[in-house]
């Protein structure tokens, strides 16, 4: 059973993606509580809002993602999770010498008002720029810009497969089982650094590096 605050499950996501969503754990047997909140839990279940209990022995709460309360060492401007509002080169812009970056910051992808979610396409390429910019900074060197136009989402949904997205208006790609092609690779190639090989490591580490799916 998934119970969502959402009017539908997947809502987030948009209409085309969230009815993939629903359709998949539909076909997985997942009962939807959609327009609800948990009320209480207890050894024995949960308590919605409208007063149904749902008796479980297992519960997982998704509460969301906020930055590490390290990061409230950095002054500065924040979001709503705590991140710091970076600059183009991913400066903590009210401390000198201080770059942010992954889930610390938040910084403009593009030059269309996006910004960076708390996800490892994001982290990665972040980490990529503020290494590189933090190292040139100390040897005198041009900093680079952080640009990550790219936006995809790749959702596993367990026997039914993956939704594989594109862009911000997350465009469906892949659905079942090419989706989840996508989605092994992710978890098992694209996420991990490479062999301990100085060539390798050089070459992924460049901040204009882009996985191309």
């Amino acid at each position: 059973v998934i119970v969502d605050s959402a009017p539908e499950v997947g809502a987030g996501m948009g209409a085309e993606p969230g009815a993939v969503i629903r359709q998949a754990l539909a076909e997985c047997g997942v009962e939807a509580r959609a327009g609800l909140r948990v009320s209480a839990i207890d050894a024995e279940g949960v308590m919605l809002s409208n007063g149904e209990r749902i008796a479980a022995n297992t519960v997982i709460l998704a509460a969301g993602v906020r930055a590490h309360p390290l990061t409230e060492q950095i002054p500065g401007e924040r979001d709503g999770s705590g991140r710091v509002i970076g600059d183009a080169f991913l400066r903590a812009p009210a401390a000198a010498g201080i770059f942010v970056t992954g889930d610390t910051v938040k910084a403009a992808t593009d030059d269309l008002g996006h910004h960076n979610l708390m996800t490892c396409q994001h982290a990665m390429s972040l980490g990529r720029v503020a290494g590189h910019n933090a190292a040139a900074e100390l040897a005198g060197l041009p900093t680079h810009p952080y640009s990550q136009p790219k936006y995809v989402t790749c959702l596993d949904l367990g026997p039914w497969g993956a939704l594989y997205t594109e862009g911000w208006e997350r465009q469906v790609r892949f659905t079942r089982q090419a989706g989840k092609k996508i989605k092994q690779e992710i978890n098992t190639q694209w996420i991990y650094p490479p062999a301990a090989d100085r060539e390798a490591l050089f070459a992924i580490a460049n901040p204009d590096f882009v996985i191309v799916p």
